[in-house]
């Protein structure tokens, strides 16, 4: 079946009624052989992984000023021109010809994963204490739309932007599978679209337990390799796309891929994930943001500090290191036909030792 008769009206009758079957299904009923285990999740929330616990270290003249901020508001020569004409800065950041000069980290700290970047580069990540590449953090850490935020806070713009996808776009589903999932060793982990929205629980953050069907649609499917040690699961090679939408990210395109995740005692994942990405669709996802984003400033920033993938024609890099903080809740997961694939589970991932 093509995603485009899925998507017709008949198809789409039947998709609800598997939906429907899926969710009366029991769980005891799953197709899943005794020796091994999958446990689903879904993204409830998604953003850059801030660290902004020291601003007057890690941005000294920024934090000199009031506001503390890059505004495009008070900058009058961020002047975009097109074939002689005037067009929008926001829109057109790459035809600015001004460096607006938006200051760029200085502190040692940032989350991240060691990608084989420049060791001049380098961060420490706060939690690992290992050193990590995340140019793209020190390109944009010190504008307001992220300085003021601390962990586990979301910026601004993406908490925004994500809010207004929530009730209507496909989630972000997290298939993780091994032979023991209570237990250290080798895992799977499969990422996918919901056919439909996520579900908002009584406080308005995203519903755990609840059984969705994944789009069988492969432009949105990634699976990678990783390894449970101690209740962590890593992940250390792989490529991940994902599609959203505006005002949120429109895509999720990673390479280089690595993760970092563990179970908190509800049962929720907490973690990063990190790599490569096109700096230049990065920036233009901020132009159609709200308030508070300064593309101009961040076109800049990312081209200077893009650190891998040079055009074999001009020598530009085409990507840059990054990483977004996540949380995931349990969900149950069934195919079309409304077999159940994926159980949720409340359960702590991987051995830790009981204290």
């Amino acid at each position: 079946m093509t995603l485009e008769s899925l998507r017709s009206a008949a198809d789409w009758s039947r998709v609800r009624s598997a939906f429907l079957a899926a969710v009366a299904v029991p769980v005891v009923l799953s197709a899943k052989p005794a020796s091994a285990e999958t446990r689903g999740y879904v993204i409830s929330w998604f953003a850059t992984a801030v660290n902004a616990k020291d601003f007057a270290t890690d941005c000294p003249e920024t934090a000199k000023t009031a506001d503390q901020t890059s505004d495009m508001s008070v900058r009058r020569d961020d002047i975009a021109m097109i074939d002689g004409k005037r067009v929008s800065e926001r829109s057109y950041p790459a035809s600015v010809q001004k460096d607006p000069g938006l200051e760029m980290i200085k502190g040692k700290y940032a989350y991240g994963f060691d990608l084989g970047g420049s060791a001049r580069n380098k961060f420490i990540d706060p939690e690992t204490g290992e050193k990590i590449d995340n140019q793209l953090w020190r390109a944009v850490g010190c504008h307001s739309n992220f300085a003021r935020h601390p962990p586990p806070e979301r910026p601004y713009g993406e908490s925004q932007g994500w809010e207004a996808v929530l009730d209507n776009f496909q989630g972000w589903a997290m298939q993780i599978s091994g032979a023991d999932l209570s237990k250290d060793g080798p895992v799977t982990i499969t990422l996918d679209l919901t056919l439909r929205h996520l579900e908002r629980d009584a406080i308005s953050g995203v519903r755990s337990n609840v059984t969705y069907v994944l789009d069988p649609a492969p432009r949105s499917h990634s699976v990678l390799q990783g390894e449970m040690k101690e209740g962590v699961l890593r992940v250390k090679s792989g490529d991940v796309y994902l599609t959203a939408d505006f005002p949120f990210y429109p895509q999720i395109d990673l390479t280089n891929t690595h993760m970092r995740m563990e179970t908190e005692a509800d049962g929720k994942i907490k973690g990063y994930w990190g790599g490569l990405t096109d700096w230049n669709a990065w920036v233009y996802f901020y132009t159609a943001r709200p308030a508070n984003a300064d593309p101009v400033a961040y076109y800049w920033n990312l081209r200077k500090l893009a650190d891998f993938d040079p055009d074999p024609e001009t020598g530009q890099n085409r990507r840059i290191s990054t990483t977004w903080r996540l949380e995931a809740v349990p969900a149950y997961f069934a195919r079309v036909d409304g077999t159940i694939i994926a159980t949720a589970s409340h359960a702590p991932l991987g051995y830790r030792e009981r204290k």
